[in-house]
C-alpha cells in the first residue's frame, strides 16, 4: 500500500531543474525529490546528533581526525 502523497510547489534554479529532469526522466521527478528531501532530513538529524556528542564528550581529537581522513582518502 502506498503512503498518502501531498502535492508541493517549489522553485529551483532552471539549470538544476534541467539537470534533474535529464537524470531521472519526466516520470521520476517526484521520487527523486522525495528521496532528496528525506536524505537532507537525515543529514540534519545526524549533524544535530554529532553536535550533541561534541557537547557531551568534547570534540574529536585532531590526531584521530587526521588518521580517519588518511584512512578514508584511499577508498
Amino acid at each position: 500500500m502506498t503512503k498518502p502523497a501531498e502535492k508541493l510547489s517549489v522553485s529551483v534554479p532552471s539549470d538544476l531543474a534541467r539537470s534533474v529532469r535529464r537524470r531521472v526522466g519526466p516520470r521520476g521527478l517526484s521520487g527523486f525529490v522525495a528521496r532528496a528531501m528525506q536524505h537532507e532530513l537525515e543529514r540534519e538529524q545526524l549533524g544535530a546528533y554529532l553536535e550533541e556528542l561534541d557537547r557531551e564528550l568534547g570534540p574529536v581529537p585532531a590526531r584521530v581526525l587526521k588518521e580517519a581522513r588518511r584512512t578514508w582518502r584511499g577508498r
